[in-house]
């Protein structure tokens, strides 16, 4: 009886002991599921103060593009919107926002004729020449121009659907214009190495026409191409420095003002289509507008057609 009883006591002092180290876990896993939420709701929280802090700085950018158009024949590096602006501490978050003109650049979907049937072949010329200063494989033009073209039949050196479906992660080639300069990645022949060199000088929304008085060196370089511009020689490295300088202190406001830097210039400018394909103004621009709070930031990257005294947005991502 006294043996049962010992017995007893322990089955139930062991029984205790198990209810109580499975009551310290509940406790435990509720506290824990409690902070989580806790901080899940305060990083939501944080997450969309950020991203309107973000799209404020979009609105801030709009009305600088809007301010900036009023009497305003052309663009250059030394305009309000193209000057580094300073974080703007609101008190409850910072905004950070850059704007980049897109017409500084070569648009990628100007490679090809409007109908798509063709390339455009000064415009090819430049952007293989462009390749070249970069010290990327040639070959990368012509599978471009096989993604935008109409027809399924590869150039020497491009790309069609037969190569695309025969990766590991088949696709298509879209035979159509790049909605975004990220679809670039999906080009035959553009690793990630090749997409960050490129990236500072090509676009896929602009007018097509390179504002002289914005482009960098590499663009300047790019433009003289072509069958027409063999004889009336290129744009060097001396000639773009030229370009660079005489606008500092002479900005561009006619395309022909070129031909007052140097008569290698003047030469290029009268012969070849080059004047084609330059202009001093730029109508799309490159927004990007952080909100930073706490340790959360948020992103909103867009650009935008600037027609008159209004800005239409043609792509915006939040991040």
């Amino acid at each position: 009886m006294i043996r049962s009883s010992r017995n007893e006591r322990g089955i139930a002092l062991l029984v205790t002991l198990l209810v109580l180290v499975l009551v310290v876990a509940i406790a435990y896993e509720i506290f824990r599921i409690g902070a989580r939420a806790a901080q899940t709701g305060a990083y939501a929280r944080d997450s969309i103060r950020c991203a309107l802090l973000a799209e404020g700085g979009i609105g801030a950018a709009k009305i600088v593009l809007r301010q900036d158009a009023r009497g305003n024949d052309y663009d250059t590096l030394d305009e309000i919107w193209s000057r580094a602006a300073p974080p703007i501490d609101l008190g409850d978050g910072i905004i950070l926002a850059t704007i980049e003109d897109e017409e500084r650049k070569i648009n990628l979907n100007k490679l090809v004729l409007p109908n798509g049937n063709a390339p455009d072949d000064q415009r090819l010329a430049v952007f293989r020449r462009l390749l070249d200063i970069l010290g990327i494989d040639g070959s990368v033009a012509e599978a471009v121009v096989d993604w935008l073209d109409n027809d399924d039949t590869p150039r020497v050196g491009g790309a069609e659907t037969p190569y695309y479906q025969g990766l590991p992660y088949p696709y298509r080639a879209k035979n159509d214009l790049f909605d975004t300069l990220d679809e670039l990645r999906l080009v035959r022949g553009v690793t990630p190495e090749v997409f960050e060199k490129l990236r500072p000088f090509v676009t896929v929304i602009s007018s097509g026409k390179v504002n002289l008085n914005t482009a960098p060196r590499e663009v300047l370089m790019s433009l003289s191409a072509g069958l027409d511009a063999a004889d009336a020689g290129a744009i060097d490295n001396t000639a773009a420095d030229g370009i660079i300088a005489y606008r500092r202190e002479h900005p561009f406001t006619n395309p022909r003002d070129i031909v007052n830097v140097s008569p290698s210039l003047r030469n290029l400018y009268d012969r070849t289509r080059i004047r084609d394909l330059v202009d001093v103004r730029s109508t799309a621009f490159h927004v990007r507008s952080t909100g930073e709070f706490g340790n959360t930031a948020r992103t909103v990257d867009a650009i935008g057609i600037r027609a008159g005294n209004d800005i239409q947005w043609r792509f915006w991502r939040l991040e």
